[in-house]
């Protein structure tokens, strides 16, 4: 396939992590047993994850890339990268997302091109704190609660992304990836430019934020879990269950949604287009960190589907059921990004199907 570039548009945050035995109850403190830092937010993850689930893993070093040519196409390093992948057949990776003048700043641009991603559309906003996510893992279950800053993240605007060229940062791109970590309004902006523009647009619709539903018709995929779908349709979360799945899909259907995925942890993903619908199972591993799962799941949807659409096919079920190993492989790892697997890692990837 001829080269092509997925934008992806969302935050950049340092995920401060604490393991422990319980999560808090209100007004109370315990002890964790472990402290963590690492790089994270759900557009650095999503873009990560986009950039390895279509290219196999570099068999020696770590760095993926040393630069950016000047119309920041990704200049493999030959030395360290040696796979299959040609330049000409690379899906190119773009992060566009906004960082602070602190020491997370600088990491996340180093840590980003170490895995491929075009950073040149990563601005630093002055006298501003990156974005910060503290991550609370229960030691036992490994589910997570969340708590984040939106940080330099906050300085997009609507005219920041009112054509084509700006969701791209400066290029038109195949297909933008999008979260709500940035703006409701800004985020509608983007979705409407694309829709307009005939760009295909994928929405992780995380964390949740109901959006107009005359925007819906613009989205090629619509991404969510339970927790999410609940909040987008307007209904309680006991009401999102395998008796209401359908239903649920079929109302974004209805406003216009190509596509529509409803992510349900360990019980796999229910999808729906219309060509038709179903469930595909999650795998039985043992989880360390469900933290990033859903990112991971996003980038492996996304660059499944570009592979797809440009072969001239689109199968809806494979390219579900494929972010699910994506997601099994990221949750055997404590931290958002250091478990994403590269497209061979997922292909060799073999495990049980959970009930």
């Amino acid at each position: 396939m001829s080269s092509q570039t997925i934008a992806v548009i969302g935050g950049l945050d340092a995920d401060l992590i604490m393991i422990a035995s319980r999560i808090p109850d209100c007004g109370e403190s315990v002890l964790a047993n472990e402290y963590l830092e690492a790089l994270g937010g759900k557009g650095a993850n999503s873009a990560i994850a986009t950039y390895r689930t279509c290219h196999k893993k570099p068999l020696r070093g770590s760095d993926v890339c040393d630069n950016m040519s000047s119309n920041g196409r990704v200049i493999p390093n030959t030395e360290e990268l040696t796979n299959d992948d040609s330049a000409e057949d690379q899906i190119r990776v773009k992060m566009i997302g906004a960082v602070g003048d602190d020491r997370y700043g600088d990491k996340f641009i180093v840590e980003l091109k170490k895995n491929g991603i075009d950073t040149s559309s990563i601005v630093t906003v002055p006298n501003t704190r990156s974005s910060i996510c503290f991550v609370m893992v229960e030691h036992l279950t490994r589910e997570n609660r969340c708590l984040f800053t939106l940080g330099a993240t906050a300085a997009w605007k609507r005219e920041d992304f009112a054509n084509a060229e700006q969701l791209g940062g400066g290029t038109r791109p195949a297909l933008v990836v999008a979260q709500m970590e940035i703006d409701r309004d800004v985020v509608e902006t983007m979705v409407e430019t694309a829709g307009k523009a005939g760009i295909d647009f994928c929405l992780n619709a995380a964390p949740a934020t109901p959006i107009g539903k005359q925007f819906y018709r613009h989205l090629t995929h619509l991404l969510v879990n339970e927790s999410e779908a609940a909040i987008m349709t307007g209904r309680d979360r006991d009401e999102v269950n395998e008796g209401t799945w359908s239903t649920i899909a079929r109302e974004f259907l209805d406003h216009g949604v190509k596509n529509v995925v409803i992510t349900l942890g360990a019980k796999g993903a229910f999808y729906a287009n219309a060509t038709g619908s179903g469930r595909c199972p999650a795998f039985d591993v043992a989880v360390e960190d469900t933290t990033g799962a859903g990112d991971t799941f996003t980038g492996a949807y996304a660059s499944d589907y570009l592979r797809q659409k440009a072969s001239g096919t689109w199968d809806i079920r494979s390219a579900v059921c494929r972010a699910n190993k994506a997601a099994a492989i990221t949750i055997q790892s404590v931290g958002a990004q250091n478990g994403i697997p590269w497209a061979d890692e997922i292909e060799n990837f073999n495990a049980p199907t959970s009930p």
